[in-house]
């Protein structure tokens, strides 16, 4: 099967970008099915490399290879130790990392994260979908998991038109997924848990913030999710609030917190509405994160995620001790380190302090980003510390 694309888009693939948008193709050939690996051509003639193509789909050609190669068993291995290659001597204090990034690892719509013995896996367009079988044996194969398990309910796979599949991949799967985080035991369970279980990409930020408090202090976990930055200040030994809507993210947080004899305190409910009784409360903080959920899916949706910032950086501003710290965290695309420290500038002036900015975050090396793919830079995190 064959797709033509224009000459610009030719200049773009060359340059290793992955994508080919539905305003890049010029002819594809007539019988092509969701999900076939296309070879992919030029306007002016020349073979360009092969990929996924999905006449429906958002992104309808995602690129797999600038060369004529099979794309089979041997390819997917030979992608997989490649990834496992990049990560190698960077990942430490833990048994869990990401081990497929999507079109960052030269896998379009994998996710996988390894947990111990146990592995997530995602499948986030309709080629892999296709591919499904042959991709199992290949994680399989490498990665040499005793189980694994499926969580496509993506939205990303809703918009190719997916199904969006769960369930066990291979192997017994346990009721908790059980890793470590440094001196943490952690778990989740997997068919309850958001996407692939845990938010592996925030490991460095928990470090971060876990050096920063003192025992005593208090610390408050914003859209705590599970409560991996509560754990983390917990062990060394502040006094964590962790705010979030979701009950059974809470439930585990409790749960792995008595595992680890820690206590964090939980609040249930919007993280806007309970950082406002935190703060009729006259509750204080020495540190503090707020980390909301994907808040801009598309650009459009940047201006009121700032907002959103914005109001609770206030908030967490007005209960913040004079040097404390505060991390403002987005796993946006559409949302920059510019559009962070906006949204903290005006919340600054309306908490009537200062503010320094110590530092300015982004993803771990198990989530790679790429220069020739923007897309793959998602996660960026500003420091700020404030003053009196």
């Amino acid at each position: 099967m064959k797709v033509t694309i224009k000459a610009a888009a030719e200049r773009r693939i060359r340059g290793r970008y992955p994508f080919g948008h539905s305003g890049d193709i010029l002819n594809a050939e007539a019988g092509i099915e969701a999900g076939d690996v296309v070879d992919v051509y030029s306007e002016g003639g020349p073979f360009v490399g092969r990929g996924y193509f999905n006449p429906s789909g958002a992104t309808p050609l995602r690129m797999l290879t600038l060369k004529r190669e099979n794309v089979d068993e041997a390819f997917y291995r030979r992608r997989i130790r490649e990834a496992l290659k990049r990560r190698e001597g960077r990942i430490t204090g833990t048994n869990a990392m990401r081990v497929l990034h999507g079109e960052a690892d030269g896998t379009p719509g994998i996710v996988a994260d390894l947990f111990g013995e146990t592995l997530s896996v995602q499948f986030r367009n309709a080629g892999v979908e296709r591919h499904r079988s042959v991709i199992v044996r290949a994680l399989q194969a490498e990665l040499g998991a005793t189980s694994a398990f499926e969580r496509s309910d993506t939205g990303e796979s809703a918009r190719e038109g997916l199904s969006g599949q769960t369930g066990v991949l291979w192997g017994e799967l346990p009721s908790r997924v059980a890793f470590y985080e440094d001196d943490l035991e952690l778990s989740f369970a997997p068919m309850e848990a958001q996407k692939t279980g845990f938010y592996l990409d925030q490991r460095d930020n928990r470090r971060l913030m876990r050096g920063l408090v003192r025992p005593g202090q208090g610390f408050l976990d914003t859209y705590s999710y599970t409560g991996g930055f509560s754990l983390h200040a917990a062990r060394a030994g502040a006094r964590s609030v962790a705010i979030d809507k979701d009950p059974v993210a809470l439930g585990t947080l409790e749960s792995v917190a008595r595992t680890n004899r820690v206590e964090v305190g939980v609040r249930l409910g919007d993280a806007l509405v309970a950082l406002g009784r935190l703060e009729s409360e006259k509750r204080r903080f020495q540190a503090a994160v707020i980390d909301p959920p994907t808040l801009a899916k598309r650009r459009d949706d940047v201006p009121r995620a700032k907002r959103v910032f914005t109001q609770a950086a206030t908030s967490v501003l007005n209960m913040l001790d004079p040097g404390g710290y505060l991390l403002i965290s987005t796993c946006a695309h559409y949302i920059s380190v510019n559009d962070l420290l906006d949204s903290a500038r005006i919340a600054s002036a309306e908490a009537e302090c200062g503010a320094e900015v110590l530092d300015t975050t982004y993803q771990p090396a198990d989530h790679p980003h790429l220069l020739s793919v923007p897309e793959s830079l998602y996660l960026k995190s500003i420091l700020l510390r404030k003053e009196a």
